[in-house]
């Protein structure tokens, strides 16, 4: 098994997940606070790498969420990342942040994913989920009003994201957890940047 490292810098909490070679469970710290994102991911991936005896040379890949999603530090995060994946030669590969949240999902016909927009307003995406495969996105990525999402659903998003009556389901694993899921899975990478999804300032309006 790849040593990887996984960040989620793009919700309102910092996530960090470790898994060595020889390691069923991954080591998870999550975070949240105003210390720059590149220092909490700096020091929460030394204590993972600490706390399983290895050292940073270790890692050989560094898995990263890009967005859409709130963008304070999605930049810096991705940078880190970069940084981290060149200094010791690991692989660097990159999620958007919808899927990431499907991936949290067991088995479904059909969950809406959701993250952080404009005030009073979601990024969402409805996907299939499976055992053993990477979700499938059923629809296009499309901006929504929180008012709106109990027309829709079931939601997986962040805990402390509204989703007013959207209904939710239980999550099987934490957003840094299905980073390391969906690589290990082999997901196809997206591109290593941030992923911006900007659309007409009105409810409900769809985007490629």
């Amino acid at each position: 098994m790849t040593t990887t490292l996984a960040i989620v810098v793009c919700g309102p909490q910092l996530e960090v997940a470790f898994r060595g070679p020889a390691e069923g469970v991954a080591s998870l710290v999550r975070l949240a606070g105003v210390s720059p994102r590149s220092t909490l991911v700096l020091a929460a991936a030394d204590l993972l790498i600490e706390d399983a005896g290895m050292e940073p040379s270790a890692i050989e890949r560094v898995v990263i969420s890009r967005g859409p999603g709130s963008f304070t530090g999605i930049r810096a995060g991705i940078a880190t990342a970069q940084g981290l994946a060149a200094a010791n030669d690991a692989e660097i590969v990159a999620f958007d942040s919808l899927l990431v949240q499907a991936a949290r999902c067991g088995p479904v016909d059909e969950v809406w994913a959701a993250q952080p927009g404009r005030r009073g307003e979601v990024y969402a995406r409805s996907f299939r989920t499976f055992d053993q495969r990477v979700p499938e996105p059923l629809g296009k990525i499309e901006i929504l009003a929180v008012s709106t999402l109990g027309d829709r659903g079931p939601w997986i998003a962040s805990d402390s994201l509204d989703l007013g009556d959207g209904g939710r389901v239980t999550p099987a694993r934490s957003a840094a957890e299905a980073l390391l899921l969906l690589a290990r899975r082999g997901a196809e990478s997206q591109p290593v940047e941030p992923l911006y999804v900007e659309g007409p300032p009105i409810h409900g309006a769809e985007i490629q």
